[in-house]
């Protein structure tokens, strides 16, 4: 989705007469439509092994046959993928790699008709990603000077329009221009969590327009300084139960406008992240209000609540109806890494199938599962799953690691701000795969807690915290209860039902790291979260009747 625009003319080159083609024509032909596989392929465009054999297959065209009139093509197309892939990978070297194909072109072709069109794209990298003005003008005046009727002098000759004065904020120097260069999304019917990839910081403006005279509401986010990247279309439909399209223009020569289209619209809040930079929108419509379905014909009622037949979820007339249950780490993150060869994504895993195993025969109620298997799930995803699927409890589960092989105990968490030293690291170790500074986390958290379910998620940990400690007190030595904790985890920011994560025992202590190896052990654990989450729900229950 994200090099589309380097696709724009593949197909109609694609459709040829029927007169036999060169074998330069035909690998050229081949190594297009490798490319266009390539394009409709999202997943792949995340792994730099993909984009280096669609280069390779260019690659060979102008190696195979470099007197063809195809070889200038073919390492244009090289320059611009290794240009493209800049913007995943963020190496000098993919932009050294595309200058060294760009400058073969003009070198030694210069009487092809792509030869200006090499050194204009060069500039253009010099000017705006290596910040190099003194290079760019020089290859700008070799243009002029090579070939003063080409396309290209035409561009040079076309200021671009003066953009209107901002009162906020002078124009910025190129050195500190942002790209735009992806959107990701992640939606349910009442939810939706847009994602803006960033090449550096921004600052950010958004803003809500209600539905009116027809027209459907909308929030747009104006980023600056920035500039959308040419490989990014500028509509992107969606389509689901709450967003219909993202838009995107250069609003002003230094700013981004992002609209997302809406089908309604409750509320919505933005915020930005570092590393990679990015700008998240979390957006809520309207529930759909839905009928319960009718007895069928011959149908005995129900009976009223207090019946044996009735779930302890339907005794309490529990408003607990699906919890989301986080295994934390997966994939190439394997979070802590124990004595024993113990991994924490491994135990995060087996601990959370136990409690969705506890949870659904407990309490008859629906539980999902972040991920199942071994798979990495990025932390800003974790808690949009919960958010997509309306999940009204979420249990983040992890095993804590210190230096001191002596540390040892339980303990959860909830999000807020803190200062205690110790919660500040445990904190730095879970959001070690963000890699946000602490510092931006509790900038971050001043804008968005207004909106947590702080204290029921205080609640909620004070019961798990509890349970879990005496579950374990009864069948194993030492257990040490290390309280209840607040700190800025990114796993919880932006969820909007109660959220904890629990850190089961210490990876790195001889004792529990032992324990963690049983799955007698695991299977207390996930027992133990359960009493409290069962716990909970009652003390709400009473709480609210």
């Amino acid at each position: 989705m994200r090099i589309l625009a380097l696709v724009a003319g593949v197909l109609l080159l694609l459709s040829l007469s029927a007169h036999a083609l060169s074998p330069s024509e035909k690998a050229l032909v081949a190594a297009k439509k490798e490319l266009e596989r390539f394009s409709q392929s999202p997943q792949q465009q995340h792994y730099r092994r993909y984009w280096i054999r669609v280069i390779n297959r260019f690659r060979r065209v102008y190696l195979r046959y470099p007197e063809s009139p195809e070889a200038p093509k073919a390492l244009l197309w090289t320059a611009r993928l290794y240009r493209n892939l800049y913007g995943y990978s963020h190496r000098r070297q993919d932009l050294e790699e595309a200058l060294r194909r760009y400058r073969m072109i003009w070198v030694h072709y210069p009487e092809s008709p792509l030869a200006d069109d090499a050194l204009y794209e060069a500039a253009q990298i010099y000017r705006h990603l290596l910040q190099d003005p003194v290079r760019a003008r020089e290859l700008e005046a070799l243009i002029r000077k090579r070939y003063p009727h080409g396309d290209m002098v035409q561009r040079l000759r076309s200021p671009p329009a003066s953009p209107p004065k901002s009162r906020k904020e002078p124009h910025p120097s190129p050195g500190k221009m942002a790209t735009v260069k992806g959107i990701r999304h992640w939606s349910g019917e009442d939810y939706s969590r847009v994602v803006v990839d960033l090449t550096a910081p921004v600052s950010f403006e958004d803003h809500a327009l209600r539905a009116h005279q027809g027209k459907p509401p909308r929030v747009f986010v104006d980023l600056r300084p920035s500039r959308l990247s040419p490989y990014l279309r500028p509509e992107i439909p969606i389509r689901d139960g709450l967003l219909t399209r993202v838009r995107l223009g250069q609003y002003r020569p230094d700013t981004v406008r992002v609209v997302l289209d809406l089908k309604s619209l409750t509320t919505y809040r933005a915020f930005y992240l570092s590393h990679p930079p990015r700008v998240v929108i979390d957006l809520l419509g309207e529930e759909k209000k839905t009928r319960p379905p009718a007895p069928r014909t011959g149908e005995k009622p129900r009976p009223p609540p207090g019946k044996a037949c009735y779930s302890l979820a339907q005794q309490l007339g529990l408003k607990v109806r699906r919890i989301v249950i986080d295994p934390g780490h997966g994939g190439h993150d394997p979070g802590a890494l124990g004595l024993y060869g113990l991994r924490e994504k491994d135990i995060t895993l087996r601990v959370s199938r136990y409690l969705a195993r506890e949870l659904r025969k407990r309490l008859g109620c629906e539980v999902i599962l972040t991920r199942n298997r071994d798979v990495f799930v990025p932390l800003i995803k974790r808690s949009a799953l919960a958010n997509m699927k309306r999940g009204d409890l979420f249990i983040s589960v992890h095993v804590n690691a210190s230096p001191n092989r002596r540390a040892h105990g339980i303990e959860t968490y909830y999000l807020s701000f803190t200062t205690d030293p110790e919660a500040m690291r445990v904190a730095a170790m879970e959001n070690a795969i963000s890699r946000h500074s602490l510092s931006e986390l509790q900038s971050l958290l001043k804008k968005i807690l207004r909106n947590t379910k702080i204290e029921e998620s205080r609640t909620l940990a004070r019961e798990i915290q509890k349970h879990l400690v005496a579950r374990l007190s009864r069948r194993y030595r030492g257990v040490k209860d290390l309280g209840v904790k607040k700190a800025p985890f990114v796993v919880l920011i932006g969820t909007r039902m109660p959220a904890v994560l629990v850190e089961i025992s210490f990876i790195t202590n001889p004792t529990e790291a032992r324990r963690l190896r049983s799955d007698r052990y695991l299977q207390e654990v996930a027992r133990g979260i359960a009493d409290g989450i069962q716990a909970y729900i009652r003390r709400m229950e009473l709480a609210s009747s």
